[in-house]
């Protein structure tokens, strides 16, 4: 073969091959714009002559890019369709930096510029967006982004798969394993690897776009023919994966948002359960305190030493083991408090309002009336304390001091019971010697009596609690005392009587005496031997008469004071031998009086 023949054969196979490129670029570009329109139900059906008027590209990059170009003309003139497509040059001009593309070029169905155009929207709406941090774990380390990231990836996504070795966007991907290995890296569930041919790429790709298609809605814009070959379409397979980058970025930002959303989800409730918490415990620690302090302004002590001793041990048992864990519990309810406040406004959320009387500051207001009512009672529980001490004393006093009086009281009552001896005016007077020793010992106890009887009026008022006890001791031995007060009197009156008594025999003695003086002087027969001796006789006469009426009275007296004796007889007179003595005494004098 000549050279010309081999020049003339190489052309026409670099046209071929230029041809075969268009034709997979037009038919895969035309997928890539359809995977957009569908969405407005609008439909590319040949790329080189369907962009034309301007209206299906104006609607394609407002939905690649998700901004609004305007409402486009009629596009029925060449002029309305060159001034659509200006609109979108113009936009796209804000967006990348091209050249040698213009408006008449697409109107008039240039096929190279228009592939041109598509590949530009292309790499600037789906592979300029993309960016990958060339070290995973350094947020600010050095990127790469575009195509180079996209390759980047999709090495990292297939690292360690079988027969996978991504290098490139060309022969790479031509066993299909690729891109079943991307599927297969964010979505296991979809497809077994292990159960792949290396050997069959065509089953593989369209294994691969399959399932991409039907299980992950990525348009199949690709046939395996077009792949498996020997230097496929680098243009068509960089669309492709990016189409899968971006399925796969907006499954994992799903993701993220969903674990975000979870997350705050969580959170609330988590905040809830916080709410409840801090709810419940503040319910329970304010009802807690509510029963407390109602417990310790109780006043209804034990009316007893020992009780209120108890009641010490207990209100001391209060404050060191169980008001403790009580204060403790407080310190967690404020702390509960101000974490839901803080989990709230690092969420920024509305600040918590817990119900009315949940409050901190209603805690902090219950918990100083609380310690308020410990005062309170730990004040009356000393005071009563001290009041119960004195009590006990006051009893023991007096529970001694009536012993004391009791034993005394035994003693002279058995001294008042002893017989009163008068059978003469020495024993009479020793008796009553004897009596007003006896008296003088005992009224001096008066005094001591009273002591008693007060102390025991002072354990009743009191509230003394053997109280009932202490009165009927008090009343025994003031009855006693009374008792023997009486008998101390009844005793007076006998003796009294008896002094009485044995002065009247004195008085019958005397009289007696002084009447037989004068008898033996009245019976006298000496008239006087002369006048002067009569004279005298007659005053001596005169003397006796005037004696002798004395001694009538006194004997009269005596008459008298015999018959009150008598009448006291029956009230602690003399006896009535001595009584009986005394009147026939008296009658033996009122004979000589008479005679």
């Amino acid at each position: 073969m000549s050279n010309l023949e081999t020049q003339n054969f190489e052309k026409g196979r670099i046209k071929a091959l230029q041809d075969e490129r268009v034709y997979i670029q037009k038919k895969t570009f035309t997928k890539w714009a359809n995977a957009f329109l569908e969405k407005v139900r609008m439909e590319i059906r040949d790329l080189f002559s369907d962009l034309a008027d301007g209206k299906m590209l104006m609607k394609l990059l407002e939905i690649i890019s998700g901004e609004n170009l305007g409402r486009p003309n009629k596009g029925v003139l060449r002029v309305q369709k060159v001034e659509n497509v200006n609109k979108c040059l113009k936009f796209l001009a804000t967006k990348v930096y091209f050249e040698n593309i213009g408006a008449e070029d697409i109107v008039d169905g240039n096929p190279r510029l228009i592939l041109g155009l598509i590949w530009t929207i292309i790499l600037r709406f789906q592979i300029q967006e993309i960016t990958i941090d060339l070290d995973e774990d350094e947020e600010d380390g050095e990127r790469k982004s575009a195509k180079d990231a996209l390759l980047l990836w999709c090495q990292r996504k297939t690292a360690g798969y079988p027969g996978v070795n991504i290098t490139n966007f060309t022969n790479s991907w031509r066993n299909g394993l690729g891109f079943n290995a991307l599927i297969h890296a964010h979505r296991p569930d979809l497809l077994d690897f292990n159960r792949l041919d290396p050997n069959d790429h065509i089953a593989n790709l369209n294994h691969a776009f399959d399932v991409a298609d039907q299980q992950l809605g990525i348009p199949k814009i690709l046939d395996a023919e077009d792949v498996d070959v020997n230097r496929p379409d680098e243009k068509i397979i960089v669309t492709y994966v990016a189409s899968y980058y971006h399925y796969f970025a907006k499954m994992k930002s799903e993701m993220t948002g969903g674990k975000r959303i979870a997350k705050i989800v969580g959170m609330m409730r988590d905040v809830e359960k916080m709410e409840d918490d801090y709810e419940k415990l503040t319910s329970d620690l304010l009802q807690w305190i509510r029963n407390k302090i109602k417990a310790l302004n109780d006043r209804n002590f034990p009316n007893s030493l020992e009780g209120i001793q108890k009641e010490l041990i207990m209100f001391k048992e209060y404050m060191t083991a169980e008001k403790p864990p009580k204060y403790r519990e407080r310190g967690n309810v404020e702390v509960q408090y101000f974490n839901i406040q803080a989990r709230l406004k690092a969420n920024g959320q509305k600040g918590y309002v817990p119900p009315e009387g949940m409050l901190v500051h209603d805690i902090e207001t219950a918990w100083l009336q609380l310690e308020k009512s410990e005062h309170g009672r730990e004040v009356a529980l000393k005071d009563e304390l001290v009041r119960q001490e004195r009590l006990e004393q006051l009893a023991r006093r007096f529970s001694r001091k009536a012993a004391i009086r009791e034993s005394w009281l035994s003693d002279m009552e058995q001294i008042l019971e002893e017989n009163i001896v008068c059978n003469n005016a020495a024993q009479t007077e020793a008796a009553v010697k004897k009596h007003e020793a006896i008296s003088a010992e005992i009224l001096a106890r008066k005094d001591r009596f009273r002591a008693l009887n007060s102390l025991a009026s002072e354990l009743v008022q009191g509230n003394y609690r053997a109280k009932d006890k202490v009165k009927q001791k008090d009343q025994e031995v003031m009855v006693r005392w009374k008792r023997l007060l009486d008998k101390l009197d009844a005793r007076k009156s006998s003796l009294s009587g008896f002094n009485d008594l044995m002065s009247m025999f004195r008085e019958i003695e005397s009289i007696t005496e002084e009447l037989g003086e004068v008898e033996a002087k009245v019976k006298a027969d000496d008239c006087g031997k002369h006048l002067q001796a009569t004279e005298d006789l007659l005053q001596q006469h005169a003397l006796l008469e005037s004696q002798l009426a004395s001694l009538t009275r006194r004997v009269r007296k005596l008459n008298r004071n015999q018959a009150k004796l008598n009448q006291d007889g029956g009230k602690g007179g003399p006896a009535h031998r001595e009584a009986r003595h005394l009147d026939s005494k008296l009658a033996d004098l009122n004979k000589k009086l008479e005679r």
